[in-house]
């Protein structure tokens, strides 16, 4: 119990084992910032202009640097009594001034923003002293911060008193030592010292990037009421909403999901740092998408709403890749690296529509800005299928903090959950594993992953680069008009329709290159559709002319008296009928064992075959292997197998001779595919003509084994490379 009115505050790390919540008076704290980030968005929106821009993103740093303060300062600090309460909210009183000072500012007033800014500040100096005068081990901390705190105050309070434009640089001192002091070489010495809690620090950031995402619904959804219900209106509104749809996916499937790389030393704060622009750009892309409900769906739209737009999408998507840098994807197929190459190519392709813009309506225009959006979101789908299920361990969490910062102490954390009583999980072919935490640089490349994916996956990918690649020339043909013969005034239409002739090498004549500038873009178009083609041509001839073995294993893994020995067998038939010629099989078991030390391990053995080798494979083959006294599986319980092994890998390699290459199959066994004296149905008969005739209907199938005095009779039948080479069950029949 602890008195509400007053009671000191306590030092929270992510060392302490416990888990750090977000508090309901950060949430209410946060409200304030909706309404600001509201004002500021309407400030651009008066002036979507480079310089309305640019005066958009310096005031929304002081804005961003008392948010992420406080949010420093509660990662760091428990404590909810009356004083704190208070402090906070003279601190929001604070924020909605400076709300209200934003056109002022604009018109070029900084004296109430600035003296509303330091008295933010002030409060937050407020919370620092308390702390450095109540929580000891804390003061260097808090007097760091005190420090950072005073210069910033001193700047912006110089600013409240002098002229622009002494008062614009007095502020940016100010700005630029909040920005900077955290990552002093001192400052660095005491977050390693007191690590900061990374999963509240990641849910906070989330909330501020769903703030400024929310600005988008509001600019949208207000402006298409007041221009009331239309097709035009919900056809531009549907395009903008679905930009803002694909924003938030980027960043809670990508930015939100992923780790911060431990062995990057500014990893963190660039982490931190990127989330200023990005929520700028997030911000901004609200104000401009609302801006295309004012416009006429078959007009071009303005280049400076074509430029907010592009620019500020742009803004966005390097962002991302600045994060995606110094983190690491969880259950990504591709590398890190990827990531970043793909953000950074989507962001020169957006400034690219907005330059050829000009040529498009304004409702194609904002087609393609959103189809390149949700190409990224696709993109995410593709190279992160799958996600973990795995509960979230607070210790998990604390461990990733403590490497970050170079605090990292086995000792100091809970040991892990040894509960053994959850329920066993199927067992799946290894094909199958799920690589979890593998490093990025060795992680599957491009063909890697088009030569295991479908060939839906394959041609997909074909089909969306062939068009996006001939929208880019198109874009590019409109950079300079006239560069294209013959189509007047060139539109989109024209331009992409001769980059589809041009990269197919089509050439109908009726659109030719008219200009220097338009030869060269022929040319360095045919180079790459060259390149393109030969590439493609490649990849699909190397999927399709893959050998692939079409060996058919039996479910099940027989263990029976054959010839009076214990003998484990399975079949393996060739479904295709292509000869396969010297085939050989090997058998490897996995097997659970406990070392003389106590050390639990896996080991594996090779099992000997009574034949692992077949001249000649076209039919079915009976590989069995004898459990002698030599074999690993002697003394095995085979009522209950899994106490012992794990599973059998089987390989079967042999030469084709249709594909002229060498094709190989593996299947595996586990314990509970073992059956126990039973045997398989005979499949190989003889026809009439005297043709060999395979039955897969009953492949699978098993039957009981003869009775004692009825053993199997050797007729010298058609068997082909049965495992003891003594003939087959029944003339004709498939060897046991």
């Amino acid at each position: 119990m602890r008195n509400r009115l007053f009671h000191k505050p306590k030092l929270h790390t992510a060392l302490d084992g416990t888990e750090k919540k977000v508090s309901w008076l950060e949430l209410f704290y946060d409200l304030i910032f909706v309404a600001a980030i509201i004002q500021l968005g309407n400030a651009l929106s008066y002036s979507p202009s480079l310089g309305g821009a640019l005066a958009f993103g310096a005031l929304f740093i002081p804005i961003w640097i008392a948010w992420t303060a406080f949010t420093f300062y509660m990662n760091r600090f428990d404590i909810d009594d009356a004083t704190h309460r208070g402090l906070v909210f003279i601190q929001m009183f604070s924020i909605g001034a400076m709300a209200i000072c934003l056109p002022d500012v604009m018109e070029g007033d900084t004296r109430y923003f600035a003296l509303s800014y330091v008295g933010v500040r002030l409060s937050q100096l407020a919370l620092h002293y308390r702390t450095h005068r109540q929580v000891p081990e804390a003061r260097d901390l808090a007097k760091r911060w005190m420090q950072l705190l005073s210069v910033d105050i001193a700047a912006f309070t110089v600013a409240a008193f002098v002229p622009a434009p002494w008062s614009y640089i007095a502020m940016a001192i100010g700005a630029l030592a909040s920005l900077s002091l955290p990552v002093s070489r001192a400052s660095q010495v005491m977050t390693s010292r007191y690590p900061p809690d990374v999963e509240h620090f990641s849910e906070r950031y989330g909330l501020f990037t769903i703030i400024v995402l929310g600005e988008s619904f509001v600019k949208v959804l207000t402006e298409a009421s007041a221009k009331g219900a239309s097709n035009d209106v919900a056809l531009m509104a549907a395009l903008a909403i679905a930009i803002t749809f694909a924003l938030w996916w980027i960043y809670f499937d990508d930015v939100a999901g992923s780790n911060i790389k431990p062995k990057k030393r500014f990893a963190p704060f660039v982490w931190v740092y990127a989330h200023l622009p990005l929520t700028v750009a997030i911000t901004g892309t609200g104000v401009a998408i609302k801006k295309f409900l004012f416009l006429i769906p078959a007009e071009a739209a303005p280049a400076k709403y074509r430029w907010l737009l592009c620019g500020m999408l742009a803004l966005a998507l390097v962002s991302v890749a600045l994060i995606d840098h110094v983190t690491q994807r969880k259950q990504s197929d591709l590398s890190d690296a990827t990531r970043v190459k793909v953000r950074l190519g989507s962001a020169a392709f957006v400034l690219l529509f907005a330059a050829a813009g000009g040529a498009m309506p304004s409702w194609l225009f904002l087609l393609s800005v959103s189809a390149l959006c949700i190409a990224q979101v696709a993109f995410d789908l593709v190279m992160a299928p799958l996600e973990s299920t795995e509960p979230h361990h607070v210790h998990d969490h604390h461990q990733h903090a403590a490497d970050l910062f170079g605090t990292a102490d086995d000792a100091t954390h809970p040991t892990e959950d040894t509960d053994q009583t959850k329920p066993k999980t199927v067992r799946r072919d290894f094909s199958e594993t799920v690589r979890k935490g593998a490093p990025s640089e060795l992680r599957r490349d491009l063909y890697f992953f088009f030569m295991e994916g479908s060939w839906t996956r394959l041609f997909a990918t074909f089909a969306f680069t062939y068009l996006l690649m001939n929208v880019v020339f198109a874009c590019l043909y409109l950079l300079e008009p006239g560069s294209i013969a013959n189509t007047g005034d060139t539109s989109f239409a024209d331009a992409f329709n001769f980059s589809i002739q041009t990269m197919s090498t089509i050439g109908y004549g009726a659109l030719t290159p008219a200009t220097p500038y338009g030869n060269a873009l022929v040319a360095i178009e045919a180079g790459i559709a060259i390149l393109g083609v030969a590439l493609a041509t490649g990849v699909i001839f190397a999927k399709a002319s893959r050998p692939k073995a079409s060996a058919l294993f039996t479910n099940n893994l027989l263990c029976m008296t054959h010839h009076g020995e214990r003998t484990l067998m399975f079949r393996v038939g060739n479904a295709r009928g292509s000869e396969i010629l010297d085939a050989n099989c090997s058998v490897t078991v996995v097997m659970e064992e406990v070392s003389p030390e106590g050390q639990q391990m896996r080991r594996l053995y090779d099992l000997k075959l009574v034949r692992e080798r077949s001249p000649i494979f076209a039919m079915s083959w009976t590989v069995m292997h004898l459990i002698d006294e030599e074999s690993p599986l002697h003394g095995v319980d085979w009522t209950a197998p899994g106490d012992h092994l794990i599973a059998f890998t089987i390989i079967l390699m042999g030469h084709d001779r249709t594909y002229s290459q060498m094709v190989s199959a593996r299947h595996t066994y586990f314990p509970e595919d073992i059956v126990v004296d039973r045997k398989f149905a005979d499949v190989i008969s003889v026809l009439d003509d005297g043709r060999f005739c395979v039955d897969y209907d009953v492949f699978h199938d098993l039957e009981p084994l003869a009775a004692p005095g009825e053993d199997l009779v050797d007729t010298g039948g058609h068997n082909e490379g049965n495992g003891d080479e003594e003939g087959s069950e029944a003339a004709g029949g498939d060897p046991q």
